[in-house]
């Protein structure tokens, strides 16, 4: 069976899915239908441009099942400013309220970060999202434990002996991205995915904020790896603590100009 097939009752023949293919497949046939090349099938990403830039819904995937495509909306310029301003207005959050997010608001903002570009389309990125408030304040003492003897931040080592949570700040949730820790684009992918997962966060007015220590916790410290049952060869690269956020931002503070070379 063919990796792409073509309605050609429906194809208009413009080319536009060969030229839309990132690693460049699939060409124009004899009969002016689009084709796979010859031999090249392995080289396919997945990508689904193919599929969908053809405005005439004349071509499917093998791989790829046309009930699992969603709608793509064509986002209105006016949008642009808003998306700014989420994007501008975003706090690192450090400070939560006790209120638990309902499970089904944790599973939509996973739902948003699965769309992150990752490299070739590899999709290697998976979640660990702790949902209990307990598991991530006895997750937050893992990471105490780590910090105490690794001999850095001695002020926040302070600040945890006068009782506060220097590692996820009190927060109730905490997530986590993985990938397999021998893939060269790990920290990349999770890095970008856990970004679009934060302000996917801010647009449903919750909190957030990278939770570094808590990273380099589960690397060096093995009692946090398998509390949080990181599968074997994985490497976590981004976590987020997450809640509702206890105070409103009622400025923008400033940032420094965009250091840029045009050429």
């Amino acid at each position: 069976m063919s990796l792409i097939c073509v309605d050609k009752e429906n194809c208009n023949r413009d080319g536009l899915c060969a030229q839309a293919c990132p690693p460049g497949i699939i060409r124009m046939g004899e009969d002016g239908f689009p084709e796979v090349e010859k031999g090249a099938e392995d080289f396919c990403i997945s990508c689904g441009h193919c599929v969908s830039v053809c405005m005439r819904g004349a071509m499917s995937h093998e791989r790829l099942p046309m009930e699992n495509f969603l709608p793509a909306r064509r986002v209105k310029p006016e949008a642009a400013g808003e998306v700014a301003e989420l994007m501008r207005g975003r706090r690192s959050v450090r400070e939560f309220k006790d209120t638990p997010v309902d499970r089904h608001v944790l599973q939509e903002l996973l739902d948003t970060a699965r769309f992150a570009p990752t490299a070739t389309n590899s999709q290697k990125v998976g979640w660990i999202m702790v949902e209990d408030p307990a598991a991530t304040r006895r997750l937050a003492g893992l990471g105490a434990d780590w910090l105490r003897g690794s001999n850095i931040f001695p002020r926040y080592v302070a600040l945890l002996d006068r009782g506060g949570d220097m590692i996820l700040r009190g927060a109730p949730h905490l997530v986590l991205a993985h990938a397999p820790a021998d893939y060269a684009w790990g920290a990349i992918d999770c890095t970008i995915a856990a970004t679009y997962l934060e302000l996917a966060a801010a647009a449903h007015g919750l909190g957030a904020c990278w939770a570094g220590l808590m990273i380099r916790a589960v690397a060096q410290h093995p009692p946090a790896a398998q509390a949080l049952g990181l599968p074997e060869g994985r490497t976590v690269h981004a976590a987020l603590m997450l809640g509702l956020p206890k105070y409103r931002y009622y400025l923008v503070p400033p940032r420094n100009k965009a250091d840029v070379s045009w050429l």
